[in-house]
């Protein structure tokens, strides 16, 4: 099945079709289809569902006929529960960090001292998607269990997953894609959107 993705970050896209192609899910870009990239909404800092929904209902005015997906997503830390949350990407822009490099070293600089037991970590995917007949479906996933203690990169992902152990101790991104899909966050979160299309929810 195709799903048209809301989203204006060509990197998220990217790992999302990667990911959904493994799961026999195509996703494709709004921009692939209109042949322009619009301004969102305002989201706001803490409410992923609404800023899924709102993402997708923006997009959906202009393509009522496609299965339009939304994605939100936030990190949390264990040992900062206050700082990151769903503004993360405002707040590594804040320090001034320029792409994934310095935001993984300021991570790792973070927690150099930080005992494995206080490394909890993880990202919240929070996804909506709309049907063309009216049809509404919201699902919310995490990946990622701890903050290793060193990036642990491979050829399909990046970011954040190069820094965050799931539950068989391997980074999000180290694993091959066909075992990354059992851990990642968004494509948990694909995978319980399907869920409950298949049983009618």
């Amino acid at each position: 099945m195709r799903f048209v993705f809301a989203s204006n970050n060509e990197a998220k896209t990217r790992e999302l079709a990667r990911l959904a192609a493994v799961l026999g899910q195509e996703i494709v870009s709004y921009r692939s289809i209109l042949g322009q990239k619009l301004t969102f909404p305002v989201e706001s800092e803490t409410d992923q569902e609404a800023n899924a929904r709102g993402k997708a209902a923006f997009i959906q005015q202009f393509l009522p006929n496609e299965w339009i997906l939304a994605d939100d997503t936030a990190f949390f830390l264990e040992t900062f529960p206050d700082r990151f949350g769903v503004k993360a990407a405002r707040e590594f822009k804040a320090l001034g960090l320029k792409g994934i490099q310095e935001e993984n070293a300021y991570l790792l600089k973070i927690y150099e001292s930080i005992p494995d037991e206080k490394r909890g970590a993880y990202l919240l995917s929070t996804m909506a998607l709309l049907a063309p007949d009216g049809r509404q479906f919201v699902a919310a996933q995490r990946g990622g269990v701890a903050i290793a203690h060193q990036a642990q990169g491979g050829p399909d992902l990046g970011g954040l997953t190069d820094l965050l152990l799931a539950e068989n101790g391997k980074t999000l991104s180290s694993m091959p894609l066909k075992e990354a899909v059992a851990y990642h966050d968004r494509s948990r979160t694909l995978q319980a959107l399907i869920d409950q299309m298949t049983n009618g929810d």
